[in-house]
């Protein structure tokens, strides 16, 4: 990362013991490196089952992949999340599913507040930006910001309370970077309620 980028980290005291929860944006493939590298913690994560196999694929496994069908309600795969939160460990999950093409970020999926919610474990959001111009710009300034751990009520949840917390979610992460990088959640009052937070 910096030897390809202007590569700037902050808030990695915000990072507790484990077990916790990593919510981030997506802009591009770099965003796991640029993330996943300033964790003491292997971190596991969800890894599109298209990659499994391929040559891009083998760039995954060092961050032990739970590999899933995107855009589509992979039970397996959030069990397995579950059972290693559960068992003490970390896991990281990008809610918005896939990577944003529109330069700000895109509707998160429920997925993520079913995890945190029947974990109950500290939910850190981190926002990354500039990952995206990697290799189309000579270094360009890329920022990761790591936010202060915050939690929801516990329990389990369904219908529109699930869309709330999802929401709450990438709020989250959204008041960690700059507004031109909001897009979806531009002007949603929880980001300034979610900053209180994390910020």
């Amino acid at each position: 990362m910096h030897l390809f980028s202007d590569y700037h980290v902050s808030g990695l005291e915000n990072i507790p013991q484990a077990p916790y929860l990593v919510t981030s944006n997506h802009f591009a493939f770099w965003d796991a490196p640029a993330i996943g590298s300033q964790f003491a913690d292997t971190v596991p994560t969800f890894t599109a089952r298209k990659y499994k196999g391929t040559v891009t694929g083998i760039f995954f496994y060092s961050g032990s992949p739970i590999w899933i069908e995107q855009d589509s309600p992979d039970r397996q795969a959030l069990t397995t999340a579950l059972k290693l939160i559960q068992q003490g460990n970390p896991f990281a999950i990008a809610p918005e599913g896939t990577r944003s093409k529109t330069g700000g970020l895109i509707p998160g999926h429920e997925g993520v507040a079913f995890i945190a919610t029947r974990t109950n474990v500290p939910i850190v959001p981190v926002g990354v930006w500039g990952t995206d111009l990697m290799f189309k710009q000579a270094r360009p300034r890329v920022e990761v910001v790591v936010g202060k751990p915050y939690k929801l009520p516990e329990g389990r949840v369904r219908g529109e309370q699930l869309g709330e917390y999802t929401d709450r979610i990438m709020c989250a992460i959204a008041a960690l970077m700059p507004e031109r990088y909001h897009g979806h959640y531009a002007g949603n009052p929880l980001i300034a309620e979610m900053a209180k937070l994390v910020k």
